[in-house]
């Protein structure tokens, strides 16, 4: 008996079109000229996009050089202020040198010396002898413009004896009126350039108030535009396609810098230019060879060969969702791909129940580990404390001594935390009422005093719970609140009571949204807080460190005078909470 030969044309013809590959192909065949006019579309707007990319990545690099431009001008000025104000500089010569040698070591590759002068040029002190040189004319009008202006001033790029460019950096030392000595340092211009190693062919500059160009990097002055070119590009904010002087393609950005300085930046182009019109005639060339076919050909088709059994499996995942169950059965007819998807489906939900405990698991190792690392971290600020008590008693000045201890006792008071960031099983977060009972006993202690004899001390704390970035400031604050309290409130035997409060604002909930801290003495007042200089009566470092931890916080600081001292810190509060969701 002979096989029908209709049925043998229908198995013949699934058998083609048994895989979504096949069936793909033989609709693209059908549908190859509307597709031809998409990729055509398609490969022009890929051509516009790549001339789009190349300003793209002008303005990039334009940013990458500007940052570091910027952050070392601003490293440099704020460096040379810093030791405008120390008093390493007033010292004598030998201690200055070191000190400017130490400052000049941590960023070797960054500076070309450091050196301070009196009013009259003098060299006072120097890490580096090339910035000894006698006195010009430019140096004398860069100073002169650095105490006019802010007591700080850059200016042109030079050459260095270390063959490479550098900008003068001054800053005025202050000192007697009239007579105010300065400080010197030269910024390698060769530490602006971007470290993107895509941008090892572009070229930056740096353009002075008078006009003169400095190259960063590889590349030289004939890689600018023409002057018009570069007059233009210095008013706008965009980049520019432009030739530069000796032919070359190139797409410029500029912008202003620090210190008055304009920088240009210039990226090749020629290259990104020539391999789109290559790969948009090749994409055009292959396009022409595609066979005649119609878009509602191919929809018809996709419908039918694929989008509705992906339909009928999208179904069947919604049903598993809701009854957690799921047949890769339900999915037929289909092409064999997507009924290996249905079947690696059905194997994956299977597996999704062991995922989950071992996420569990996982979750609570991170847990034990993070015990062990605050753990290690306690111990560490343990050792560091008594490495500082025990050369605090080596050393014989009562106030070096005294700053010492007081170094050891916030190294106690974070040691103290992190032991109480572990010790009721919650890695993020710390009960205030016991940390806070521990770390003002250990204070006590450490100042020689026995909680209850002549100083009285009160904690009132809620059980609150509070992250771990702001325990530490808050900590802090304790410390050198409570440590000022018993050093200086309570001169010559004197008794008085010492009050820590902490509570929330509403006063009724742990979970507040902010609290209130209050640290109260009634000794002798806040000027046993403060010290007396030159120019009068001072904010001590306790004071200051109590407003900068508050700054920290976000919080706003009240300090009350009178009969004691008392400080109102007002904060939000912070929870950190990890949990894991229980599983669909």
């Amino acid at each position: 008996m002979s096989a029908d030969p209709s049925a043998l044309l229908r198995r013949r013809w699934r058998r083609l079109l048994g895989s979504v590959r096949s069936r793909i192909a033989l609709l693209l065949l059908v549908a190859a000229v509307p597709l031809c006019m998409i990729a055509s579309n398609a490969a022009l707007q890929n051509y516009g996009a790549t001339a789009s990319r190349i300003m793209q990545r002008a303005l990039l690099l334009r940013s990458s050089v500007l940052a570091r431009g910027d952050g070392a001008v601003s490293s440099a000025t704020e460096m040379l202020r810093v030791l405008a104000r120390s008093p390493v500089i007033a010292a004598d010569r030998a201690t200055c040198d070191r000190a400017l040698a130490l400052v000049l070591s941590l960023q070797p590759e960054t500076y070309d010396g450091l050196a301070a002068y009196d009013a009259d040029g003098t060299l006072r002190c120097g890490a580096d002898p090339d910035v000894a040189r006698p006195a010009s004319p430019q140096l004398e009008a860069l100073v002169e413009r650095a105490r006019r202006a802010s007591g700080v001033a850059l200016g042109s790029a030079e050459p260095s004896a270390s063959r490479h460019s550098v900008i003068p950096v001054v800053a005025i030392i202050p000192g007697p009126a009239g007579a105010p000595g300065f400080l010197l340092t030269r910024l390698r211009v060769d530490r602006f350039g971007s470290q993107d190693r895509r941008d090892a062919d572009a070229v930056a500059w740096l353009i002075d108030a008078g006009g003169g160009a400095t190259v960063i990097g590889p590349g030289t002055l004939a890689d600018l535009p023409a002057p018009t070119i570069l007059a233009r590009l210095l008013g706008t904010d965009d980049a520019l396609q432009a030739t530069s002087r000796r032919g070359r393609r190139f797409t410029y950005a500029a912008t202003p810098m620090l210190g008055g300085l304009q920088l240009v930046v210039g990226y090749p182009s020629a290259r990104d230019q020539g391999v789109a019109e290559r790969a948009l005639l090749w994409r055009m060339a292959l396009l022409a060879a595609l066979l005649v076919g119609g878009l509602s050909v191919v929809a018809v088709g996709i419908s039918a060969t694929l989008i509705q059994p992906l339909k009928r499996l999208g179904a069947e995942v919604r049903a598993w969702r809701v009854t957690g169950q799921f047949d890769p059965a339900r999915v037929e007819p289909a092409p064999a791909e997507l009924r290996e998807l249905g079947l690696s489906f059905a194997r994956a939900t299977r597996s999704l129940d062991v995922r989950r405990r071992e996420l569990r698991l996982a979750i609570e190792q991170q847990e034990l580990l993070m015990q062990e690392i605050h753990h290690r971290v306690k111990n560490n600020l343990q050792i560091i404390a008594s490495l500082l008590n025990l050369q605090a008693a080596r050393i014989r000045q009562p106030e070096a001594r005294a700053e010492f201890q007081s170094a050891r006792d916030r190294v106690r008071a974070l040691a103290t935390l992190h032991r109480h960031l572990y010790s009721h099983g919650e890695v993020h977060t710390i009960h205030t009422r016991s940390f806070l009972v521990e770390l003002c006993g250990q204070l006590f202690q450490a100042m020689g005093e026995r909680e209850g004899e002549r100083i009285a001390l009160q904690i009132e704390a809620s059980e609150l719970q509070m992250s771990s970035d702001q325990a530490v400031p808050l900590a802090l604050i304790v410390t050198e609140a409570v440590s000022n309290a018993i050093k200086y409130a309570f001169p010559n035997a004197r008794s008085g009571h010492i009050s820590v409060a902490l509570r929330t604002l509403a006063g009724a909930t742990p979970l507040a949204d902010e609290a209130e801290l209050v640290i109260q003495d009634d000794g002798v007042g806040i000027p046993a807080g403060r010290v007396e200089t030159e120019h009068g009566m001072r904010d001590g470092i306790g004071l200051q460190l109590i407003r900068g931890f508050a700054r920290q916080l976000g919080a706003t600081l009240e300090v009350v005078e009178g009969e004691g001292t008392l400080y109102r810190v007002r904060l939000p509060l912070h929870r950190e909470r990890d949990t894991l969701s229980p599983a669909a």
